[in-house]
Parts: C-alpha cells; sequence; structure tokens
C-alpha cells in the first residue's frame, strides 16, 4: 500500500502500482483496517522507496538525527559510512540524503494517509457497508487524519513553506499547492481541534483523544515561533485537556525506555509500538538501543538487552548533555568506563577492569571517547532481554512520542510565556512533579523564582533527550543556532555558530524539476 514518493508531481497521491487496486482493497473493513496498518508501520519499518541510500533510513532514525544528533544532546559517530557529518555539524544541503529521507518520509504518509481518508469520506463505496462497518471505519479515518496532522507538523517544523495535499486534490498528475508555515499550522490545528473529542480516549499503540491534544499542545507551544503569532493560552487549554483524561507519572523514569514500556499507559500517551518478533527491523528502537552499545564493554546484554547485537557503536553522550544533571538526578543514564573481562585459566569470567572514558569527544568519528548512553535498553522488567536483536530480530521497546511529562512541561513554559488557564503555582507544582521523580525526593524542586525560560531549556534536555524533540525546543528557546554552542558544532571541536538557515531543512533538489517553486523555497532561506 506504500504510494511511491520520489517527487511531487502525482507521486503523492497516486494508486498503488500493484494488482490489488483500491477498489479491492477498500471493499471490505479489513482491507481499511490493514492500510491503516501500514501507515503505522511506515513510521517504523523501512520504506525502500523512501530514501535514495541503499541503507534506507527509517522515519524514527531520521528523526533523531536531525532532532538529537544535530543537537546538545547526543552524537552519531557512523560518519562516512552514513554520510552523517553534516548532520552532526549543522552543515547539509539539499543534495544530502537524510535532507531528503525526512521530507519523503513526511510525504509518504500524507500520500497514504490521504488515500485511506479519501477512500473512507467516499459516499459511493461506503454505501455497500452496514452501521457498524462504517463506525468502524470512520475510527480508521480518524486515526489517519491524526497521524497526517503529526507528519504535517513535522513538515511545519522542518520547512518555512512546503507541498499541501489532501483527500481533496483527488488522484493524478498535478503540481500540489506550496502553504506557508502560517497557511499549514492553521490547516493542521483546526484538523486537531475537530478530531480530537471524536477519538477514543485510551487505545495503546494508536492514535487517542490525548495524543490528538498532545500534539495541538506542541503546536501551540511552537506556534509563535512558526507563525509569529503566540498561542500560549490554546496550549494550556490543550495540556489541560491531556491532564483531566487522568493520566500519571511512571514512578521509575527508566521503565519508560525498556522493552515492557508498553505496560506505561499511565504516562505514555501515544507510541509507535515496536515488536522485535513481528516488526523486525534494524531501524526504530532497534538502532536506538543497539545504537548506545559502544565497544569495550563486556557483557553489554546486562545493561542494553540487545542480545546478539554486538556494540554498533553509533550513539553518545555530548559533554553538554552529562553536565547539565546534578549528582543524584537519576535521569542521568550515562556510562563513563569502558569494561573488560578478567577470565581464569579455564576461560570464565571471575571480575571485571573498568578503564575510565574522556566525557569530551576527541574526534568525530571516533568511538574511544564520550560517555556511553543506557536510556534507552531492550531489558523487560524482569531485566532480561525482552527480545533477540541479533540477525532476523529487533528491539521490543516502543517509541513513546508524548507522554505525561512532556505535556507539564509544556504547560509550565506556556505559563512563563505569559499564557493564562494555569497558574504560576499549578506550573511549578507539575515541575516538580517531574523532578521529584528524578530526585526520589523533594531535593531537586524548585520555587516561583527558579521557573524561568533558562531553567525549562535545560530541565527538557534532562527529562526528554533522545526522544526526538531536542532541535525543536533550541530552535523555539533561540539557541540551536547562535547564541549557544556545544562541542562540534559546525564541525569544529568546542562548537560555533553556523549561519540561521540550518533551522530549517531544504527541499530535495530532485523536486526542482517536477516542481520549480521548490527551488524559490530553497533560495529563500539559502540552500
Amino acid at each position: 500500500m506504500l504510494a511511491g514518493s520520489s517527487s511531487c508531481v502525482g507521486s503523492l497521491d497516486q494508486y498503488p502500482h500493484t494488482s490489488t487496486t483500491s477498489n479491492d482493497v477498500y471493499s471490505s473493513v479489513e482491507g481499511y483496517q490493514m492500510t491503516l496498518g501500514g501507515i503505522y508501520a511506515a513510521f517504523i519499518q523501512r520504506i525502500s522507496n523512501v530514501s535514495s541510500e541503499a541503507r534506507s533510513q527509517n522515519y524514527i532514525r531520521t528523526l533523531m538525527m536531525f532532532q538529537d544528533c544535530s543537537t546538545d544532546a547526543c552524537d552519531a559517530i557512523w560518519l562516512a559510512g552514513e554520510s552523517l557529518t553534516d548532520v552532526n555539524g549543522l552543515s547539509w544541503n539539499a543534495g544530502d540524503p537524510w535532507c531528503s529521507a525526512m521530507y519523503y518520509h513526511i510525504y509518504n504518509i500524507v500520500a497514504m494517509t490521504n488515500e485511506l481518508v479519501r477512500n473512507a469520506t467516499d459516499e459511493e463505496k461506503l454505501s455497500g457497508f452496514n452501521e457498524q462497518e462504517r463506525a468502524q471505519i470512520e475510527k480508521y479515518c480518524l486515526e489517519a487524519r491524526f497521524l497526517r496532522a503529526y507528519a504535517y507538523t513535522q513538515a511545519i517544523d522542518f520547512y518555512n513553506r512546503m507541498p499541501f495535499v489532501t483527500e481533496e486534490d483527488g488522484v493524478g498528475t498535478y503540481i500540489p499547492r506550496t502553504y506557508d508555515r502560517t497557511q499549514m499550522f492553521a490547516y493542521v490545528t483546526g484538523e486537531l481541534e475537530e478530531i480530537a473529542p471524536l477519538l477514543e480516549k485510551t487505545n495503546y499503540g494508536h492514535a487517542n483523544r490525548g495524543a490528538a491534544y498532545a500534539l495541538l499542545a506542541r503546536l501551540y507551544l511552537n506556534g509563535e515561533t512558526w507563525t509569529g503569532t503566540p498561542y500560549y493560552d490554546e496550549c494550556i487549554t490543550a495540556c489541560n485537556h491531556v491532564i483531566e483524561d487522568g493520566y500519571t507519572l511512571e514512578s521509575d523514569y527508566s521503565s519508560l525506555f525498556n522493552g515492557d514500556n508498553h505496560l506505561r499507559t499511565n504516562e505514555i500517551i501515544f507510541a509507535f509500538a515496536c515488536d522485535g518478533t513481528n516488526t523486525t527491523t534494524w531501524d526504530a528502537t532497534t538502532f536506538i538501543t543497539c545504537g548506545e552499545v559502544l565497544a569495550n564493554f563486556e557483557d553489554y546484554e546486562n545493561v542494553w538487552g540487545t542480545e546478539s547485537s554486538g556494540a554498533w557503536n553509533n550513539l553518545r553522550a555530548r559533554p553538554e548533555l552529562v553536565d547539565a544533571f546534578e549528582a543524584d538526578d537519576s535521569r542521568a543514564l550515562f556510562i563513563a568506563y569502558d569494561r573488560t573481562a578478567v577470565k581464569d585459566d579455564a576461560g570464565n569470567t571471575t571480575d571485571y577492569n573498568t578503564t575510565p572514558r574522556e566525557k569530551d569527544i576527541a574526534a568525530h568519528d571516533d568511538a574511544t571517547t564520550g560517555y556511553r548512553v543506557y536510556k534507552w535498553t531492550n531489558l523487560n522488567d524482569e531485566g532480561e532481554p525482552a527480545s533477540f536483536c541479533g540477525e532476523g530480530g529487533g528491539a521490543n521497546t516502543d517509541f513513546p512520542v508524548f507522554r505525561l511529562a512532556d505535556v507539564y512541561l509544556m504547560l509550565a513554559e506556556a505559563v512563563v510565556r505569559g499564557g493564562s488557564g494555569a497558574t504560576v503555582g499549578q506550573a511549578v507544582n507539575y515541575v516538580n512533579d517531574v523532578r521529584r521523580r528524578a530526585y526520589g525526593s523533594d531535593a531537586g524542586n524548585i520555587d516561583e523564582s527558579d521557573l524561568t525560560l533558562d531553567f525549562l531549556c535545560e530541565e527538557r534536555l534532562r527529562e526528554m533527550y533522545m526522544e526526538c524533540i531536542r532541535r525543536t525546543d533550541l530552535i523555539r528557546f533561540g539557541k540551536y543556532t547562535s547564541q549557544y554552542n556545544w562541542q562540534w558544532k559546525g564541525n569544529v571541536l568546542d562548537g560555533r555558530d553556523v549561519d540561521a538557515k540550518f533551522r530549517f531543512l531544504p527541499i530535495p533538489e530532485a523536486e526542482y524539476s517536477v516542481n520549480p517553486e521548490m527551488q524559490t523555497v530553497n533560495n529563500e532561506i539559502g540552500f
């Protein structure tokens, strides 16, 4: 069911080139269900027609490269092999394969959802279904509209102007309309305000009411950055809708990112479900958990649960991330040493030797320095590997897209920025709830005088690192391209300011020939 996505013309909405036609697929409720499942899968599986790279960067993997590895959060070591030098150092161009991957992933999701929504709202097609079947199809349609809104939110975040296509545009060869951020923002917020009350309250692994309101909160929090108009009152209203649904913080922070995190429905509002047996992939959370495993660490499976994966040698903490934490903060999930086994004459491990690692990253492609991260693991609650991560396997860890702690911090920031609908005292209480979990006591509590934008920028780093939101946060706080530097920013050891154009991604060069306006968009931002 994957629509082609090699260019804007037609490919955004054409029928699949297979022997199974749209009329066949949408002749049963099961067909709609399978198509929706394919859209969810597109976020976690490799989509071979999306990326120009033989390796085919997955959606979550691509998102993490830009949202975390281009920031003060983490550093990706695979440079030449994955063409990551420009992503790590904020120096990409319109021909960069990672830039292309992000664009085509977004519009692949849009194409797939448009197709489902178009058929789910076609009265002629629906006339053959009974009332119960139509209700089920409407439910699938609402979920698809949420996923399209989520994809279009990524488009607003990454581009200053972008193609806009919905189910209303039909199927065929044409040049899509181009929307600026303000136009797309109005469309997406309107969609979410309409569908949020209609979605189910709880439905793990699927779009639900809390997910729609959490996405609205994220849009409204960034609204001033993206459109020039503040929406902090609206952000607080959306946060309150989520909070009213009764979510609670999980007591153990690390369990939100382990192989049994599907059990954390008290805090996780919406997640992309990853199954190490049925959705095997080298990407998504397999890439994150296995990528954290650096060489020279004996018995790594006991820490990460990535059975038989070996050391991928890719993701490590930037020193600025490590320095953001105080000593008693349990969210600082780092390992500052290598570990080798001491063996007896029979080859049995009797002890371990540890060797300190340098916190500073000596070279971008040198895996021997920089602290290890173990925030994401594939361990179950009993401390055993939740699935097999060797050839033919993958991590069982789901990817939380929205969780309650993020909502608490968004509400607090909206209050500090002048929004109404919650008090400063309430905001402080929510922040202290998050910090009380981190410290295991009131030791990390703040008061109203501590609740500043600078504090919240750092607190979001501490709470949300490696969750694909840091770049968005730094841009909103005015600290991404200038005013704040981190190690290897701009591809120099001490970091440096970079051109403001890197707040955006360029439209892929391949789009120029089919939609000349896309080259104009790139020229506007300097690519």
